[in-house]
């Protein structure tokens, strides 16, 4: 049977024509780790990532690309700017609906630096309160949250957030791992102070790779690397180099998967990331439309849905049972689970559960996808 792949709100799939020939390219006609030589295929390796940076820049909305930081992951990244910014007893506000990715480190550095953590009250439908959120963030340091919901596909108010942390001087940091190369973002970066983000999910790149963005005013001597050690440059001095992007990226990077990075922005740049998300909201749209029809089938929906994430239940049906007989009687991958955000499963009420099927439509996806996605829901929900 065909396989239908509806999971991209994990990792996307296929990947963007284009991207498999630069790593296969990189790793057959380069080779070399960049800044370490100046021979000729370091060079070439070299121009590869100063070229990938600059198209992340261009993409985002940031003037000074040596302000753009390669990680292995979006995780890396939150990581690096949570570690290398909070100092003793700040306070940090985020919402009730976060992924791990947040969560665990600042819960990590709440016991070390004697955080407080206060968190944005959401409604069953994902809408922030943003009366508490202008009292919470007086006296705080960070606000962190995500973009894009990674259950249920919520959008949070970008601007309104943005305004409110400036007016009480708190920096911001945006996790994008469900947003960056899914909508449109060229001015992200005049809303926030860091971003992170990984390149095998909207950007339709490989995996190992993520970066860390810090806006163009943002002083980076209050800014502290998360992992220390050789960077090709200064080698004479035991000490980390100070100068960017250095500072913040020791040990040779994945560069092939670096290389099919740029050959993915290429892609979408070419094709145009609005028309790619136009495209996802009417798979999203079609799947809503079918799915509320069928009997048995909750829905979990959230206020002005604007992205291709949604999470649905079966009544009467596990969750694992549903996501096994997708993929083994029908050929469609999904994912069911917490999905690594248990605050939001709490939020939609489906954490007795075990949490929920979500499905994702990608850039590749199709209306047949769909349709027979929805056939297939409906097969075991009657069955």
């Amino acid at each position: 049977m065909d396989r239908i792949y509806l999971d991209n709100a994990a990792t996307s799939f296929p990947k963007a024509p284009g991207v498999k020939e630069a790593v296969c390219a990189f790793m057959e006609n380069i080779g070399a780790s960049p800044g370490r030589s100046t021979h000729t295929l370091s060079i070439e390796s070299g121009q590869i990532l100063y070229q990938s940076r600059g198209l992340l820049a261009d993409l985002l909305g940031l003037r000074d690309c040596k302000r753009v930081f390669f990680t292995y992951n979006a995780t890396m990244a939150i990581n690096t700017l949570l570690q290398g910014f909070l100092r003793p007893n700040d306070i940090v506000v985020t919402t009730q609906m976060e992924h791990n990715a947040l969560m665990r480190p600042l819960h990590a550095l709440q016991k070390r630096l004697n955080l407080t953590i206060l968190q944005i009250p959401c409604t069953p439908l994902c809408e922030l309160d943003l009366e508490s959120a202008r009292r919470l963030l007086k006296g705080a340091r960070l606000l962190a949250c995500a973009h894009v919901n990674n259950v249920s596909g919520a959008v949070i108010p970008l601007k309104e957030l943005s305004a409110l942390a400036r007016s009480e001087g708190v920096k911001f940091l945006l996790d994008g791992a469900q947003s960056v190369g899914c909508m449109e973002m060229y001015d992200v970066m005049q809303e926030v102070d860091f971003l992170a983000l990984s390149a095998h999910k909207g950007l339709l790149s490989p995996m190992g790779v993520g970066a860390l963005l810090i806006h163009d005013d943002f002083d980076m001597q209050t800014l502290e690397p998360l992992v220390f050690g050789g960077t090709g440059s200064a080698s004479e001095e035991e000490i980390q180099p100070i100068f960017l992007p250095d500072k913040f990226e020791s040990g040779t990077p994945n560069m092939h998967g670096i290389a099919g990075l740029c050959a993915g922005i290429q892609w979408l740049k070419k094709h145009g990331i609005a028309q790619i998300h136009t495209h996802k909201l009417a798979l999203r749209n079609a799947l809503v439309d079918g799915l509320k029809s069928l009997k048995n089938v909750k829905l979990y929906e959230v206020a002005n849905p604007t992205n291709a994430t949604l999470s649905i239940d079966i009544k009467h049906k596990s969750i694992t049972e549903v996501g096994l007989r997708l993929d083994r009687e029908f050929g469609i991958s999904v994912r069911v689970g917490l999905h690594c955000n248990p605050a939001t499963h709490k939020i939609l009420g489906s954490f007795a559960k075990g949490g929920s099927i979500r499905i994702s439509a990608g850039a590749f996806s199709t209306h047949a996808d769909i349709k027979s996605c929805i056939a297939a829901i409906h097969t075991i929900a009657q069955t």
